[in-house]
């Protein structure tokens, strides 16, 4: 009776997992939302004049904190002596703030790491600046192409780098 107690806690877990999982986002710049998929945004062209590390704190919707409570109190409540309601209790009170401790970290968890702000001068002379998750920087004095819309980001500019590249060249 024991080990099968034992393998239903661990059987309830899995749930808490796959949902906290799936409430992470893909924050990289080449990833986009279905929702994304045929909406027109406006772009600008500029230059990277500079970039820093930073760091990318994860976002909290509190679903894994809600997932976790609901998973953890369902398990803490079978702690204790069947007949017993007030061990049952204190478990699944218990199980509930442990298991939302565990849910919000996982979420966090989730989108957290690292990437770059970027300092672009736009065509226009404005100067702006954009925080995007990049495992490598964009270099200094790079064409990029500003895209506006649910989330901003920057891209290299295709079209003027074998323009630069060629005028580099016959210099």
């Amino acid at each position: 009776m024991t080990a099968k107690l034992h393998l239903n806690k661990k059987i309830l877990v899995i749930p808490l997992m796959l949902a906290t999982a799936a409430c992470t986002q893909n924050i990289s710049p080449y990833a986009y939302d279905s929702r994304d998929v045929g909406a027109v945004n406006h772009v600008e062209k500029g230059t990277i004049e500079s970039y820093r590390w930073v760091e990318i704190n994860g976002r909290n919707k509190g679903v894994g904190t809600t997932a976790g409570a609901g998973i953890g109190g369902a398990i803490g409540s079978t702690w204790g002596k069947r007949t017993d309601d007030a061990q049952n209790i204190v478990g699944a009170i218990g199980g509930a703030i442990l298991g939302g401790i565990i849910g919000n970290s996982i979420e966090k968890s989730g989108t957290k790491g690292s990437g770059y702000e970027y300092m672009v001068r736009t065509e226009a002379g404005e100067l702006i600046t954009l925080v995007q998750k990049d495992d490598v920087p964009l270099e200094k004095n790079l064409p990029v192409v500003i895209i506006y819309g649910s989330r901003a980001r920057i891209i290299p500019d295709e079209s003027r780098l074998n323009i630069t590249h060629v005028r580099e060249t016959e210099e």
